[in-house]
């Protein structure tokens, strides 16, 4: 995404802050406010305007959207399964994606991983919750990294024969990082996290259908054809499995 490559630049150069000392990358900001605004700003070099993201996951989409597209959410109506009633949000919330793509509100559900394209947008919740959800972008599906999910060992889980881990790269905004993460940053020769717009590696678990029954926020850490069981037990400590959770993918579809 050229947001982060701009950023990513500038950071590589060891300018982090804007003219006015503002880190260019941060995780915040809300939507509408005068205090500390929800933002994306792609850098005007001949107006000397460097690169800029204030935003949380789900407003970085939605900023994103009223860029490219000048999309209002608050002209599409949907029905906030939280809140059981039908309405609208001028910046919808994690959740409110996951319902956005099921109702097909202005956007096309992809039925499995293998119709995934790069743009699409991935979003999960606990199912009645509205705390535990997040939203990004899928900027591509690593099919080389397919692992079967290892049977038989003393760490595996039954109930998960026949299912397969795929490694996928995303574009989010966050105060946390997933794998081989872009906001682990080179500050004066010290590996500093900065919150905020990046891209990382999560991982999904899909059916033999390519359906999709689970996701981990970052990758296992030991290796898969050396040390099977310990790759399984560090992938169930992962796992957030359906239906407890709702792991959706949605193409935008601007009429």
């Amino acid at each position: 995404m050229e947001l982060v490559d701009q950023i990513a630049t500038y950071q590589a150069s060891g300018i982090f802050t804007d003219g006015n000392g503002v880190f260019l990358n941060r995780y915040g900001g809300s939507w509408g406010s005068n205090s500390d605004p929800s933002f994306v700003r792609l850098e005007d070099p001949e107006n000397g305007i460097l690169p800029g993201n204030n935003t949380k996951c789900s407003p970085l989409v939605t900023h994103l959207f009223r860029n490219l597209y000048g999309w209002n959410w608050s002209e599409h109506a949907f029905y906030d399964p939280v809140e059981a009633k039908v309405k609208t949000s001028v910046s919808p919330q994690a959740y409110q994606y996951c319902a956005l793509i099921k109702q097909q509100v202005s956007f096309v559900q992809v039925p499995t991983l293998a119709d995934a394209l790069p743009g699409d947008i991935l979003s999960w919740w606990v199912v009645g919750s509205s705390s535990d959800d997040h939203t990004m972008i899928i900027q591509n599906v690593n099919w080389s990294s397919a692992k079967p999910y290892p049977v038989g060992l003393s760490n595996s889980n039954p109930a998960l024969a026949g299912t397969t881990f795929y490694e996928v790269r995303v574009v989010d905004s966050s105060s946390d990082t997933h794998a081989d993460d872009t906001r682990l940053v080179d500050v004066g020769g010290v590996i500093e996290h900065i919150d905020g717009i990046g891209t990382g590696t999560i991982g999904l678990l899909v059916n033999q259908n390519f359906e999709i029954v689970g996701r981990t926020w970052s990758l296992p850490t030991s290796d898969y054809a050396t040390k099977p069981n310990t790759w399984v037990k560090s992938l169930n400590s992962r796992l957030k499995l359906a239906p407890t959770w709702e792991i959706v993918v949605g193409r935008f579809q601007q009429p």
